[in-house]
């Protein structure tokens, strides 16, 4: 079994004591095995007092060999389809005696099994068979899925009469709570203490939430559309939420330089790259642009207005030229493997071929269309030095994949969301990282990008006070 880091036993603790909480500490921390030690936890809990030899009790349970009324321990795991193999791998290790079962479209029965793992569409399909399975633990993980109140899939899993109430320990797993705004917390809060929910806001509702700690605009999306409707556009009140969550033991949150004394440092740097113009569309975009303010185009940005996404895609393909000569350069300056982020396709398309007809022929792809077995074989390759330049869509490269075997991230773009871009700098910088990590972020000098790192920042500094336990100490 794996060796746990004095932080991981503490958190586990924590999550053992209670029947509905989150582990919301910093990505690869080692949220994982925090949530194993904490099942065996309540397995020691339950294993008989009279047992002569506690270790062996231990493994009764777990092996479902133990007479009288205890029945074999159930744990339900639930998350991205990313996240399933690493989960049966690392249960398997942590407990050798359990079996495991990924449970998968088509599959007609449920197994006889210790853990049941899933992404979160399987178990809202199969919330029922779920429920009379009798598990003693729903594991979440990277629960800032079950974000949306009125999806099938939080309903199914922490709402009424939701998986988590079948269970006596539901532990939510993200990095991430609050991906945007303040709100995307209200369901997890709302289970995890409703009634000190309804003495903080008067009453348990989403817009009740929303006044209190969230900042809105009424905003039509259409010229058709006869009246605007209410959007989340900003957050206020963090530090009153702040201690709601971490004083109330809601949640845990260790941030990477809290747990690790060992953790190498990362270093972000903002590197101008050229713009190949070539587009005549692009062109035009780009002047609009540098006629308006900051704030309207910030505003424009939070509103999704489509010029701007289509203006951010061909921005992106405009910096693929330069910024494959930079990447170039790192190669034969022997700096290899690299991990290079894009968001758009067309984007990472041009950067793929790009790269190939600069010579550079071991490259590849993790994005959306990427395949499971391809993508650990990518991984593995990136791990063991055999693959030059690893491509990922940042938003498809957020959990369950480790590439320690690295330690040079390139963002040719990024997204809106600094959760978003620290889960994706978090694929090297985690545990297990020998090396100093090194991150260059490509921007081009438009009005746009600038916009963007203003938008990020300030969207990190709110998160970061929402989410700083120490501040609620």
């Amino acid at each position: 079994m794996k060796q746990l880091l004095p932080h991981q036993i503490e958190d586990a603790e924590f999550l053992a004591s209670k029947s509905f909480a989150g582990n919301f500490s910093g990505m690869g921390s080692g949220k994982t095995l925090s949530a194993l030690e904490a099942i065996r936890l309540v397995i020691r809990a339950t294993a008989p007092h009279r047992a002569k030899n506690p270790k062996e009790a231990l493994a009764k349970v777990v092996r479902s060999h133990l007479s009288g009324s205890f029945h074999k321990l159930r744990v339900i795991v639930v998350g991205p389809p990313i996240s399933l193999n690493m989960w049966k791998e690392e249960a398997l290790e942590f407990f050798p005696d359990s079996t495991a079962q990924i449970v998968r479209s088509g599959v007609v029965t449920l197994e006889d099994a210790n853990f049941f793992i899933m992404s979160y569409q399987i178990a809202t399909k199969r919330r029922d068979e779920l429920k009379a399975l009798g598990a003693k633990v729903l594991i979440c993980d990277e629960s800032h899925a079950l974000k949306t109140i009125s999806s099938k899939r939080t309903k199914a899993i922490i709402g009424r009469h939701g998986l988590c109430e079948s269970v006596d320990h539901t532990w939510c797993l993200t990095g991430t709570p609050s991906t945007r705004y303040s709100d995307d917390l209200f369901g997890f809060l709302a289970r995890a203490d409703n009634s000190g929910l309804k003495e903080q806001i008067g009453k348990v509702d989403m817009a009740r939430f929303r006044l209190r700690y969230c900042v809105t605009q009424k905003k039509k999306f259409s010229a058709s559309q006869r009246f605007p409707v209410e959007v989340v556009v900003g957050n206020r009140n963090l530090e009153e939420l702040n201690s709601f969550i971490f004083d109330r033991g809601l949640a845990v949150r260790r941030e990477l330089k809290e747990v690790w004394e060992a953790m190498p440092p990362i270093t972000i740097n903002h590197l101008k790259v050229g713009l190949d113009i070539m587009d005549p569309e692009l062109r035009q975009l780009l002047k609009a642009v540098e006629k308006q303010t900051m704030s309207q185009l910030q505003q424009d940005i939070a509103n999704k207005e489509e010029h701007i996404s289509t203006l951010r895609r061909k921005l992106g393909v405009a910096k693929v030229k330069h910024s494959v000569a930079e990447i170039v350069d790192r190669i034969e300056a022997g700096i290899k493997p690299i991990l290079v982020g894009a968001v758009h396709h067309d984007v990472i398309d041009a950067l793929h071929d790009a790269l190939f007809a600069k010579g550079i022929v071991n490259v590849g792809v993790i994005d959306g269309r990427t395949n499971s077995n391809t993508r650990d074989v990518y991984i593995e390759s990136f791990q063991n030095g055999t693959l030059d330049i690893l491509i990922g869509q940042i938003q498809a490269m957020g959990v369950a994949i480790n590439l320690q075997g690295g330690s040079h991230i390139v963002c040719v773009e990024t997204t809106f969301s600094p959760a978003e871009q620290d889960q994706f700098y978090a694929r090297c910088h985690r545990l297990g990282q020998a090396n100093h990590v090194h991150v260059d972020v490509f921007e081009a000098d438009t009005r746009l990008e600038k916009a963007v790192r203003r938008i990020l920042a300030t969207k990190a500094r709110g998160h970061k006070t929402m989410m700083d336990q120490g501040a609620a100490a």
